[in-house]
């Protein structure tokens, strides 16, 4: 099975259109960076399945998420990713750790595939 991210994304904005051919590991942490209005977030919400692309296609680890050509989409709930949104998303009445523990709750026991403390070591947020 191919561990990889592949996204081919056409998505016009008022002011630019964002053409994007991006290949990443399908596996651990990957990051987006670039100047304001660059469409970094624009990007992200189309590989989360927020947003849709004019023109897109994208493969996650051999499995087809969206492909705009054959009309199929996956919905955003059914994607496993994660995506960290640039404004203040958190509970304001809840630590950091507390935000997280608040996800992981939902998450189903039998899918977890590392602990709460693992997940803030490797974040370096523990």
């Amino acid at each position: 099975m191919s561990t990889s991210i592949v996204a081919r994304l056409k998505l016009a904005r008022d002011d630019f259109t964002l053409d994007v051919d991006l290949h990443l590991p399908g596996r651990g942490i990957s990051a987006l960076f670039g100047h304001s209005g660059s469409g970094k977030t624009s990007c992200l919400r189309c590989l989360a399945g927020l947003e849709r692309a004019g023109s897109a296609y994208i493969e996650v680890n051999g499995e087809i998420w969206e492909d705009s050509a054959r009309g199929f989409f996956l919905a955003p709930h059914l994607r496993p990713v994660g995506y960290v949104f640039q404004e203040a998303s958190l509970f304001p009445h809840l630590s950091v750790r507390g935000n997280l523990e608040f996800g992981w709750r939902r998450v189903a026991a039998a899918q977890r595939k590392v602990s709460l403390d693992q997940a803030c070591q490797l974040l370096g947020i523990g």
